[in-house]
């Protein structure tokens, strides 16, 4: 059958659906562009832009929990850090002590030590030591800017001659001095220490134990056992005479009677 038989309300029907197929059929194909300018081109642009999704990372953010701290890059470091880091930042110089080699009762000796920095050569450190027959050695040890130096014994009396704490630095070493006299005879031990000092903190980093042979002055031991037994050898001498006098009292009387 063809159009032309058809009545104008069928042709009429026809056109119709025709141009609904056609209509269905654009709608779903790609938007169409419009010229630059024109009212659907300038709605396109004020319309808003959705973003593109951002991935999240767990790092992006930190959130502070009670009990622990807030991570931070700017996180001070506590006392006890700062002094740790302090210790492993000291630099190394050299200590020279002279002691006895032997002493007697009685006698009344000098032990020096002295410590110096990088800039102090050892011809500076140790001139001058050893000249009494004392015993020179000498070690490395740290060194800070404030250094206190001890000399301790149950066997000696000792008498500090210089200040315990002390600045250390330059080209000249830094010196401390004892009078030291034995207590009594034998192998007797002297303890050297030497500590720095850093935020009003003192920590011993090189320590001495030094060995003196002590030995006995015959004449210095009569003389101290007269000075310490005086009264007693004064009580004894008056007791001796006195029987001395009653004796020869007595011989006398006998001889008289005899005669």
């Amino acid at each position: 059958m063809t159009l032309r038989f058809l009545r104008p309300p069928v042709h009429l029907a026809l056109l119709a659906a025709m141009v609904l197929l056609v209509s269905s059929c654009s709608s779903s194909r790609a938007p169409r562009e419009y010229p630059a300018g024109t009212p659907q081109q300038k709605a396109n642009e004020g319309s808003p832009k959705k973003a593109p999704p951002v991935e999240s990372s767990k790092h992006d953010h930190y959130e502070y929990t009670p009990g622990h701290p807030a991570v931070s890059g700017d996180t001070q470091p506590t006392e006890d850090e700062q002094i740790e880091q302090s210790l492993r930042n000291l630099k190394q110089g050299k200590l020279a002590y002279e002691t006895p080699a032997k002493m007697e009762m009685g006698d009344s000796q000098t032990v020096t030590a002295r410590i110096g920095s990088e800039q102090v050569d050892n011809g500076a450190l140790t001139q001058g030591l050893g000249q009494n027959g004392g015993t020179v050695n000498t070690v490395g040890t740290p060194i800070s800017v404030t250094m206190k130096m001890t000399l301790k014994s149950a066997d000696f009396d000792i008498t500090p001659l210089s200040s315990e704490e002390q600045l250390v630095g330059g080209t000249k070493p830094t010196e401390w001095e004892w009078t030291v006299s034995p207590k009594h005879s034998g192998t007797l031990r002297l303890h050297l220490d030497a500590a720095v000092e850093l935020n009003n903190v003192s920590r011993d980093f090189t320590t001495v134990d030094r060995e003196i042979a002590v030995s006995v002055d015959p004449v210095g031991a009569v003389e101290g056992f007269v000075q310490n037994n005086w009264q007693w050898i004064l009580s004894t001498l008056a007791a001796g005479i006195g029987l001395a006098w009653k004796f020869f009292g007595a011989k006398k009387k006998e001889s008289a009677g005899a005669a």
